[in-house]
């Protein structure tokens, strides 16, 4: 939860951009759009083929009872529309304002780095600051939009929808809910072993782009040397290590997104094998707005699972562009103390 306290957070991100808790409303009356067109599925079994077992369970209970096939499809239509609205709304305002957040962060590192002596710029090879303006960049925005924002979106919805499932069946709920508990240890425990894995990575493929673009610009000294053949196997090398750590990164990620599809299965599972064996009774229509409801939650699981890797991920990159904004604010101080402690020069 480090993101809550980091100080350019808040000063580009939620200051910046006081509509924030607006657009989550939106997305979150826009989530509730997709949990209502669900359920209205049921409530057209009910209306075109009168089967008679209330499949509309849940609307009704709402006080929500459509029996005419012509006010069905104006309703169906109206919630669609407004969904359309609400989530094109939030998009395109949640994606503006990540990417005039980014052009900030990329703008005000640019400034702070042309400002810096030649002597502090020199320290370190100009290349390994290139993947700051793309790949990190690029996960900064990311953790805004999918991390952050869409995270506590989905987390509120999730919360309303659990309010409802506990509503329709306490016990079916309490049993779903325990087997998501089962699982959450094992997406923590992914989650730490993937960070340094993700450092590894981003480290491995900074010293590489450094090597190629030291390279490029040195090219004809290194043809005039005769240096080919040993730049190309100290590429080969670099290259192999961004290999490996790519490799061990995919692995950990490819398990933790697996586990992710299987979940709303397992859930559906644990349900199903409490109901069959269990004593008490149930109707078809109860179970199936149990599975409606469960299956609108289903992306918002999946988001508030994703959440927590997303952020951290944003998080080791902001925490790089902050360690070379701040290395310059010390570095400038340093310079003017010592400036200022130099004697007049004579005149000539």
């Amino acid at each position: 939860m480090n993101w809550i306290k980091n100080k350019t957070l808040r000063r580009l991100w939620f200051r910046k951009n006081p509509l924030l808790a607006l657009l989550w409303i939106a997305g979150w009356i826009s989530s509730l759009s997709t949990f209502l067109l669900s359920l209205m599925v049921g409530s057209f079994f009910d209306i075109n083929y009168q089967e008679g077992i209330s499949k509309a369970l849940l609307l009704e209970k709402f006080g929500i009872r459509i029996q005419d096939i012509n006010l069905f499809f104006g309703i169906f239509l109206t919630v669609i529309l407004i969904k359309f609205s609400l989530d094109f709304f939030e998009r395109k305002s949640i994606n503006y304002a990540a990417e005039r957040m980014v052009s900030r962060l990329t703008s005000d590192l640019f400034s702070k780095q042309m400002n810096w002596s030649d002597q502090l710029f020199s320290e370190v090879p100009f290349g390994k600051y290139l993947l700051r303006y793309s790949g990190d960049m690029l996960a900064i925005r990311n953790m805004l939009v999918n991390g952050i924002f869409r995270g506590i979106r989905d987390t509120v919805f999730l919360l309303t929808g659990l309010l409802v499932l506990l509503w329709l069946n306490p016990t079916w709920t309490l049993t779903v809910m325990g087997m998501a508990l089962l699982l959450l240890p094992a997406f923590l425990f992914l989650d730490r072993k993937e960070t340094p894995l993700i450092l590894e990575k981003r480290n491995s493929k900074s010293n590489l782009l450094n090597m190629v673009t030291e390279s490029f610009g040195r090219h004809a000294l290194i043809r005039e040397n005769n240096l080919i053949d040993h730049t190309i196997r100290r590429f080969k090398r670099k290259k192999s290590r961004v290999l490996t750590a790519n490799l061990q990164y995919r692995k950990s990620e490819s398990l933790r997104q697996s586990l992710i599809t299987i979940l709303s299965p397992l859930l559906i599972f644990s349900l199903l094998l409490l109901i069959y064996f269990s004593a008490g009774t149930s109707t078809p229509g109860e179970l199936l707005a149990f599975l409606l409801v469960l299956s609108a939650l289903t992306p918002a699981i999946r988001n508030v699972i994703k959440a927590p890797n997303t952020i951290e991920k944003g998080m080791l990159s902001l925490d790089k562009v902050e360690i070379l904004l701040t290395r310059k604010e010390l570095k400038r101080r340093k310079s003017i103390s010592e400036t200022v402690l130099l004697p007049l020069p004579k005149e000539a």
